[in-house]
């Protein structure tokens, strides 16, 4: 009997897992069409998270607590606002999101047929509009599923009959491209989402002599130090750290369990004195002109 109980409980747990909502954030609209897309972006998003909301398996960050969120990490030098974009993936972990969601308007064009049969003139217009939307697992930014929709309206103009589309009547063309996307965007997310959950996660925390810099996993920008608890999935990646005016610093890593770096930063232009400094505060060598990293598991720098 007892032996019943705990499989069925095993099952049970296993069932709620595979079917637990995926917890979803959406990034603006990108515009790339060469003409008539930018005033769609904002619209764009609006429409998409309508769509979202019908999905089954799909839970909705609020949009402006991400908005928020990715800006309240946006990097400071000494309290001052840098040039560099705050990194979303920090943002999405921040908010415990399983896959961040953004969307491109790729073109938004009108076309125009002429018929001309005897002496009756015709003129067919068409507004067509194509959009992308793509998924990226919020652990390491990787392509979780991409789709592609497309819509048009034709109208016919006349001598006696005029047609000028409205602003409504766009609307509705850029709510069906992204109405035929979304199916097979969320297919896809479901298609690979499962595996991604089974992969095991470590917590790495990347701190540098000279806070903030730049933190890229994979060649991914994924925040700035001091970078705390950030998730990444066992294996080896490749860790860059930078700042302007100062060595880049790469190293190719295997995590195995949670991970906590130190990287002492040195300037492009130093002089001995200071490079000396910089050697004995930091207790290390330079092996090819680049800095060593202090790496330590969370079980070593535990009391």
């Amino acid at each position: 009997m007892t032996r019943v109980f705990v499989c069925l409980t095993m099952l049970v747990s296993t069932v709620g897992a595979a079917t637990s909502p995926l917890r979803v954030a959406v990034l603006d609209f990108e515009n790339r069409a060469s003409s008539g897309g930018e005033q769609l972006a904002d619209q764009a998003v609006y429409l998409l998270v309508k769509h979202l909301l019908e999905q089954e398996n799909i839970n909705l960050i609020d949009r402006r607590d991400f908005m928020a969120q990715i800006e309240r990490l946006r990097p400071t030098d000494k309290g001052l606002p840098t040039p560099v974009r705050p990194a979303f993936l920090q943002a999405a972990q921040s908010l415990r999101a399983d896959a961040v969601l953004r969307g491109v308007i790729l073109s938004a064009s009108q076309g125009k047929q002429v018929v001309d049969q005897g002496g009756y003139r015709t003129e067919l217009t068409t507004l067509d509009l194509r959009v992308a939307l793509e998924a990226l697992d919020a652990t390491d930014g990787s392509i979780l599923a991409m789709a592609e929709g497309k819509a048009s309206h034709s109208f016919r103009q006349t001598r006696e009959t005029q047609t000028i589309m409205s602003e409504s009547d766009v609307l509705d063309v850029l709510d069906a491209a992204i109405a035929r996307a979304v199916p097979e965007l969320i297919a896809g997310i479901n298609k690979r989402a499962e595996r991604q959950r089974q992969r095991k996660k470590i917590k790495l925390s990347v701190r540098t002599s000279d806070d903030p810099a730049m933190v890229e996993i994979d060649g991914i920008l994924v925040g700035t130090t001091p970078l705390e608890g950030f998730e990444i999935y066992e294996g080896d990646h490749v860790l860059t750290v930078g700042k302007p005016g100062y060595q880049d610093v790469t190293k190719r890593i295997l995590f195995t369990k949670d991970t906590s770096i130190e990287v002492p930063l040195i300037r492009v232009k130093l002089t001995a004195d200071e490079l000396k400094e910089v050697l004995e505060k930091m207790r290390m060598h330079v092996v090819v002109g680049e800095p060593a990293l202090v790496i330590h598991t969370i079980e070593e720098s535990a009391p």
